[in-house]
């Protein structure tokens, strides 16, 4: 769950301590009060040192240090923000940078203020008057600041254009090509480690629009029991993946947690007995104890022919990324069908469905009968924030930066195939005969959690509604 800094350091406090400091000793300070300077620490409180060199920057006579485990998110927000204010970068605000734009400097500073404010993705959307950056937070887009000023001809400002070129350069795309989309990548150093930048362009009417997917790097920290599921689809999965073969699915739109999920799963699995191999596309966690390969279709490794050489590396449990075509879908379920555990997604609406959508892709309904173990289909709620009642109090609460939310859980339904079930899909006819049946067998249905989740404080009206599918 995201954590606002209670209140911003003042900006004296800021221009005294070098934010390279700030970031080598993952300290942030807070405030001054009666000569003691105030300081929150990511990792140990008690870094002497460091503590002695911040009070000397400062001029306090004396400093003490609170442990805080989100001091990072906090220090990359307080110092982005006080970069783009140096730059004419005012935060919800119509900006004109004047002079020369630091092009290197504000690229780094939206990045940081994203991935401080636990963002997914960072949007620079070409307008009529320049550029619109905005980032999505617990699934909603907020905006960050709109560059404008003389145009160049194109409807994009010379200092919205030197932004652009940045993000390609780093990303090592054609800065040259603004006529077809480019996809790149690179990696963003914050204290501590680094985040994973997915970068895609795209030509638009007013200039190039460019998308920032957020990935964290590293060995994930996902927790099942963390992701917001209920004991019962816990325990569901956990029977499932406790079987030596049989296929797990996840299932629900882009962005609906799916490969969280996945991943959860598998790092409760990792440093077992058994040989753990998938196929992603992309690779956004690492899951130690496993081997992760990253699709590359460019090169011709696509799903299928992926799938094909990892069968032949004695696997004992598969994650392939996603069901997106007949032969995925065919290869998938004949290696759950041949003694190997096999967890993937699909995009289906609901859990009944995405049997109905493997039976499009070709799967026989027998076949589904005798390898399906069980199917999740999830959303992520935003959780409201306790300090404005999810209001974000049109902008101005602290606790939630004016979001509104702090933090996303997951809420899902869950079709366990019990003996009944799998003797009707055993008839021949398809899922889709059995939909009525199918749906029966899941309770909760989605939209019935989600307004659970509602009359516990635990998630927004509207957010349910709107994430949900009609039962």
């Amino acid at each position: 769950m995201r954590s606002a800094l209670p209140a911003t350091p003042h900006p004296s406090l800021l221009d005294a301590v070098p934010e390279a400091l700030v970031r080598e000793v993952r300290m942030l300070p807070v405030h001054v009060t009666g000569g003691v300077l105030h300081v929150r620490a990511a990792g140990s409180a008690h870094d002497q040192q460091a503590l002695e060199t911040l009070r000397m920057y400062v001029g306090a006579y004396d400093v003490i240090a609170e442990q805080h485990p989100d001091t990072v998110a906090h220090l990359l927000v307080a110092y982005a923000a006080r970069t783009m204010r140096s730059s004419g970068l005012t935060a919800s605000g119509s900006t004109s940078p004047q002079g020369t734009f630091d092009a290197v400097a504000a690229l780094d500073a939206l990045l940081d203020l994203a991935i401080g404010n636990d963002a997914s993705d960072l949007h620079l959307l070409p307008t009529s008057e320049g550029l619109r950056v905005r980032q999505r937070i617990d699934g909603d887009l907020h905006d960050v600041t709109d560059i404008t000023g003389t145009g160049t001809g194109t409807g994009t400002t010379a200092a919205a254009a030197t932004l652009v070129a940045r993000v390609k350069v780093r990303a090592s795309l054609d800065v040259a090509e603004r006529r077809l989309p480019q996809d790149g990548r690179f990696s963003h150093a914050v204290p501590g480690g680094s985040v994973d930048v997915r970068v895609a362009t795209m030509p638009t009417r007013f200039g190039e629009r460019v998308t920032l997917r957020l990935l964290p790097d590293g060995p994930s920290g996902v927790d099942l029991e963390g992701l917001g599921l209920s004991d019962a689809t816990l325990r569901a999965l956990e029977r499932a993946v406790a079987r030596d073969d049989g296929l797990v699915l996840l299932c629900g739109p882009t962005g609906s947690g799916k490969t969280t999920t996945l991943h959860a799963l598998l790092a409760r699995l990792a440093g077992g007995t058994r040989s753990i191999v998938t196929l992603e596309d992309p690779i956004e966690r690492i899951v130690d104890g496993t081997s992760q390969t990253q699709v590359d279709a460019a090169h011709g490794l696509g799903f299928v022919d992926g799938l094909r050489h990892l069968l032949r590396h004695d696997p004992d449990v598969l994650l392939v990324g996603e069901v997106r075509d007949r032969e995925t879908a065919r290869l998938a379920v004949e290696a759950a069908h041949t003694g190997h555990l096999v967890l993937s997604s699909l995009h289906a609406v609901d859990a009944p469905g995405a049997l109905t959508r493997l039976s499009e892709l070709g799967v026989a309904a027998p076949m589904l009968a005798e390898t399906v173990r069980v199917v999740v289909a999830q959303r992520l709620l935003a959780l409201p924030c306790p300090g404005c009642d999810g209001t974000g109090a049109r902008g101005g609460c602290t606790s939630c930066a004016g979001t509104g939310t702090r933090g996303r859980r997951a809420v899902a339904e869950t079709l366990e195939l019990d003996e009944g079930l799998r003797a009707l899909l055993r008839d021949g006819h398809g899922p889709a005969t059995h939909h009525a049946a199918l749906a029966a067998a899941v309770s909760p249905r989605l939209r019935e959690a989600a307004l659970g989740r509602v009359a516990d404080g635990l998630a927004r009206h509207a957010d349910a509604m709107r994430a949900t599918p009609d039962p």
